[in-house]
């Protein structure tokens, strides 16, 4: 690992700054663009995060996050351990594989959109008030019917975001598998199913008013008689790791859950 491509929102330009004279005292090279390095550094939140991520998904690039907002799930460092950057150049790193989902819209038979997911794809109202009426067929032959704000399907990575909030567990991120979370939905019993990794889902859109919004992208309005297909995903996202703290260090860091 040689050439890093720093991303940064603006807020954060000062912490860039800092670390691309880390990386250059270390003897790396700043790259100026996503295809010219072998690494991403993205310096913000989850959101400048992940958007770092997903241009490293298509090139097999590992990312690596530093926290400049407020929770930062995603970061492997807090600005307060810049000096650890200097591993980068020795190997003094690992790199952790995280699942993604592939989320696709059809209609009639023909793909109107595909993308990758890292945290949750969420069918949900968009511009109505009325409860949304949602039917999601998994591959084990049955249909789950909600009625409600929607559902979310949530990767291990994204169960400490939208999931999270929506009621649903906390899983940590080694154990592939796919939860399905309804949001405010109207039947009591209704909670997250958390699905092996293999489960394949489709939600066909019988309601007007829904949209998909993947990992807090725009949402893409559906239309009756489309459908939804979610599965896990042939590539995964890679981020780098330059302190040994496990998945409770993190959550406790984040939240204060434990002591």
């Amino acid at each position: 690992m040689k050439r890093l491509w720093i991303i940064a929102k603006k807020s954060a330009e000062p912490i860039a700054h800092d670390v691309a004279q880390r990386l250059q005292h270390a003897g790396l090279e700043v790259a100026t663009g996503v295809d010219d390095c072998d690494a991403l550094i993205a310096v913000g939140g989850d959101g400048t995060i992940l958007n770092a991520a997903r241009l490293a998904w298509p090139r097999g690039l590992p990312a690596l996050g530093i926290n400049a907002g407020r929770l930062g799930y995603l970061a492997g460092l807090e600005p307060h351990e810049l000096a650890l950057l200097p591993r980068l150049a020795t190997g003094e790193f690992s790199i952790d594989n995280r699942m993604l989902l592939q989320v696709e819209v059809y209609q009639d038979g023909a793909l109107v959109s595909s993308s990758l997911c890292l945290n949750d794809a969420v069918v949900s109202r968009h511009g109505v008030s009325h409860a949304a009426e949602v039917n999601v067929n998994c591959s084990q032959g049955r249909t789950l019917a909600y009625l409600g704000d929607g559902v979310l399907f949530a990767t291990p990575t994204g169960s400490t975001a939208y999931n999270f909030s929506a009621g649903g567990p906390v899983v940590e991120p080694g154990v592939e598998s796919i939860l399905l979370t309804p949001v405010c939905n109207h039947k009591m019993l209704a909670r997250t199913i958390v699905f092996s990794a293999q489960t394949q889902f489709t939600v066909d859109i019988i309601d007007n008013g829904l949209a998909l919004a993947v990992d807090a992208q725009p949402p893409l309005p559906l239309l009756p008689g489309q459908s939804v297909a979610i599965r896990k995903a042939s590539r995964q996202a890679q981020f780098i790791r330059l302190k040994p703290s496990g998945f409770l260090d993190i959550l406790n860091e984040k939240t204060g859950v434990y002591l």
